[in-house]
């Protein structure tokens, strides 16, 4: 009987073990897996081919209820007339204009544009070096 309630104790002891280890795993991977939307990240850095980069771009700003239904390809060719500098004329990847940066106390991304306006002016004249510096070394 003393061996019973022995081997009852250690058993529940395990069973106990276990669920505390699956409940950390399960927060862990809920917590890693609502973390970060790494796929619309490496587009945005120029980790992707640009085809496939301008893609998920453009289905991640379709998420939002403002461009549901706009057209990423169209959008594109109509929006480089209204920019007089060369990068942005001559661009063909949306990470050209647009940009994402991390909110980490919300756990989401700020969608941000390099308006033509602002891009006119000269304003992102960093970045267009940049820019230029990546385009020569591919």
């Amino acid at each position: 009987m003393e061996n019973d309630q022995k081997f009852e104790a250690s058993f529940t002891q395990i069973l106990r073990s276990f669920g505390l280890l699956g409940t950390l795993f399960l927060v862990l991977l809920a917590i890693l897996s609502g973390c970060t939307n790494l796929e619309v990240e490496k587009a945005f850095k120029g980790e992707l081919r640009p085809g496939k980069a301008n893609k998920v771009i453009g289905e991640y700003c379709q998420t939002c209820h403002i461009h549901r239904d706009f057209d990423p390809s169209l959008h594109v060719s109509k929006v480089r007339s209204l920019y007089k500098r060369t990068i942005f004329r001559k661009a063909r990847e949306c990470r050209s204009c647009h940009y994402i940066e991390k909110d980490w106390m919300n756990n989401q991304h700020e969608r941000k544009t390099r308006m033509p306006e602002d891009a006119n002016r000269g304003k992102f004249k960093k970045f267009e070096k940049k820019h230029m510096r990546r385009l020569r070394k591919s």
